[in-house]
């Protein structure tokens, strides 16, 4: 593939760093105030609950597929389009919303839409980073990737977008199609490389392209191994959020402000893993990094199911932002290295697919532990599972070569 470019690659990465951090602002207001939204203009819990979940059902229908077509489409192209589909959503939302027709089935349209912009967006720019930034600083640059889409969305977005839906229900959802305009005018000056030409015949490969995709993680014992260990961590850790509000009323006895301060502690962590990610590779290598911070999640939890106390349960849950962050860092940052750049879409696709499709099952599984045992229980058994989770996968990482890199200083951020 060549790799034709329009601005020099640092320029491209920082460009797709602005667009990551407008885009994780306006998504952040979005998360808060379409929930609110839906409380507001719906009367039914279930067409609530509906639209939230309709966010996510994109990632199952469509998380192969996107990825196919970021390895087939331009991918700058392709976030700019995933940006301009969900400005348009969120300014027909607002229209309707002004004439007094937003019903249950337009915002649930408008959700699906937007989660399917989110599929696309994301599919292709994790297969673009690998193109804008030398691979020895892929850690580096997907570390303040991470740290701003946190800042932007966990910390600041979703602060602003509640305190903006009282000023006016349709304030934040505006504002948010203005950041998914801005993020589309940043990408456009940053190209990627050219996708692989059609084969002779001109017939489709859509089925074909997904099937490589499958294949390739499917047959990898590492790809294979971070892809499942992704899963048990996805369904763990939301399965713990499913349940952790009921920690913080009913065993620590806390009132609901809590809460938001207590999940505002573990995005705190995530921006500090975020940030200290690729110097604690630099420093004792891919393989501990990786095992080491899938133990502490582990060990967070198990101190979260011992306690009663208040400062132990904040740390621990920073503790767990921070593991988890190192974690993905550095997962993202090994797949864009081993995976060819022609598959990276379709492997991210079917990552994606697997890593979090697991979610809903974990928030099901530690819901029903959680009713019958309690919040300490389905955190308790979260930390054992996280722990066993460890062994299978030191010894793929450990017997794969791929995982050695080379020492890097700080020097070698982007």
């Amino acid at each position: 593939m060549s790799t034709d470019t329009t601005v020099r690659p640092a320029a491209g990465y920082h460009r797709v760093i602005g667009a990551a951090a407008s885009s994780a602002v306006g998504d952040g207001m979005r998360f808060a105030a379409l929930p609110l939204l839906s409380t507001a203009v719906l009367d039914d819990a279930f067409q609530v609950s509906a639209v939230t979940a309709a966010t996510t059902v994109p990632w199952l229908l469509f998380g192969l597929p996107a990825g196919a077509y970021a390895d087939r489409f331009e991918r700058r192209l392709l976030m700019v389009l995933a940006d301009l589909l969900r400005a348009a959503v969120l300014v027909l939302t607002v229209v309707l919303l002004a004439a007094g027709r937003l019903t249950f089935w337009p915002l649930l349209t408008a959700a699906f839409l937007l989660g399917i912009g989110e599929v696309l967006f994301d599919c292709a720019s994790f297969a673009l980073m690998p193109s804008v930034v030398p691979k020895e600083r892929l850690e580096s640059a997907n570390g303040r990737l991470f740290a701003v889409q946190t800042v932007g969305r966990d910390l600041l977005g979703q602060v602003v977008g509640g305190v903006l839906f009282t000023v006016g229900r349709a304030v934040p959802l505006l504002i948010d199609a203005v950041s998914f305009l801005l993020s589309a005018a940043l990408l456009r000056g940053v190209r990627g490389p050219a996708p692989e030409p059609e084969p002779s015949g001109g017939r489709p490969r859509l089925l074909a392209d997904i099937r490589e995709g499958v294949a390739l993680v499917l047959r990898d014992p590492l790809l294979r191994a971070l892809t499942v260990s992704a899963g048990v961590i996805n369904a763990v850790y939301l399965g713990q959020i499913a349940v952790f509000v009921i920690l913080v009323r009913d065993v620590l006895e806390l009132p609901d402000a809590a809460y938001g301060a207590l999940l505002a502690a573990g995005a705190v962590g995530g921006v500090v893993g975020s940030t200290v990610a690729s110097r604690l590779t630099a420093a004792i290598g891919r393989v501990p990094a990786l095992v080491g911070n899938l133990a502490l999640m582990g060990v967070a939890g198990l101190a979260v199911a011992a306690t009663d106390r208040v400062p132990v349960v904040t740390v621990a849950y920073c503790v767990t932002g921070f593991a988890l962050m190192v974690w993905n860092v550095v997962a993202v940052s090994l797949r864009q290295t081993i995976i060819p750049d022609r598959m990276l879409g379709r492997a991210t696709g079917v990552y994606r697919l697997f890593a979090w499709g697991t979610m809903p099952l974990g928030a099901l599984v530690f819901g029903r532990v959680s009713a019958s045992a309690g919040p300490r229980a389905a955190f308790a058994l979260g930390g054992v599972v996280t722990l066993l989770t460890c062994l299978p996968i030191a010894y793929t990482l450990l017997r794969d070569g791929r995982t050695t890199d080379r020492r890097k200083t700080s020097e070698d951020a982007p």
